[in-house]
C-alpha cells in the first residue's frame, strides 16, 4: 500500500514527462496507468529508467504496447 506522499511524487514525476500524453490513478490494480509516446524501444527505456527506475518507489511495473489501434477518439461521450 502507498501513502498519498509517494503517489503525488510519482503522479509529479510522470506529468513533467513530455512522453507521457496520459496519466491516471486507478483503483484495483496498478496505482497508474499511463499513456506515453516515444520514437523507439531506446527512448522507451529511458523512459523506463526516470520514471520506474531505483529512486522511483516503484515495485511492480507492468506494460503493455499497442500493435494496431482500432479506434481512437477524443470526443465526450453523451
Amino acid at each position: 500500500h502507498q501513502g498519498a506522499a509517494p503517489l503525488a511524487a510519482f503522479a509529479e514525476r510522470a506529468g513533467a514527462e513530455p512522453a507521457v500524453l496520459q496519466c491516471y490513478q486507478v483503483s484495483s490494480g496498478p496505482d497508474f496507468v499511463l499513456i506515453a509516446q516515444v520514437a523507439d524501444m531506446p527512448a522507451y527505456h529511458r523512459l523506463a529508467q526516470r520514471l520506474f527506475g531505483p529512486s522511483s518507489n516503484a515495485r511492480n511495473v507492468r506494460c503493455f504496447f499497442s500493435v494496431n489501434r482500432s479506434k481512437f477518439d477524443t470526443r465526450i461521450a453523451r
